[in-house]
C-alpha cells in the first residue's frame, strides 16, 4: 500500500508542477477572441474580453497580415492550454480523492 501511495504522491506533484507551468504560460498570452470592425471602409481590430462581469473591447488598431496571423495564433494556443489546464485540476482531484 506504501508503493501505490507513493506513486500517487509522485504523480500528483508532477501535475501540480505541470499546472504551475500552464499558468504560466496562459498569462504571457492573450485574453479574449479577437473581433474585425468595419468602421467607414477601414477595418479595425479589438481584443474582446472579459474583466470580472465587465465586457472589455481593448482597441488593437489595423493589423499587417503577419502581426494578425500571429495574434490569432496566440489566442488559439492560449484557449489549448485552458483546455489542457482545466483536464490537470480534475486530475488532481481525482487523484487527491484517491489518496485520501
Amino acid at each position: 500500500m506504501k508503493i501505490l501511495n507513493g506513486v500517487l504522491n509522485e504523480e500528483l506533484d508532477r501535475l501540480n508542477q505541470l499546472k504551475k507551468n500552464y499558468e504560466k504560460q496562459i498569462a504571457k498570452l492573450p485574453k479574449g477572441s479577437l473581433i474585425r470592425k468595419n468602421i467607414k471602409g477601414n477595418i479595425y481590430y479589438y481584443l474582446n474580453y472579459r474583466q470580472e462581469k465587465k465586457k472589455i473591447f481593448k482597441y488593437i488598431g489595423k493589423l499587417p497580415g503577419k502581426e494578425l496571423e500571429n495574434l490569432l495564433d496566440k489566442i488559439e494556443e492560449r484557449r489549448k492550454l485552458e483546455k489542457l489546464n482545466k483536464q490537470v485540476k480534475k486530475d488532481i482531484k481525482k487523484l487527491e480523492k484517491m489518496i485520501k
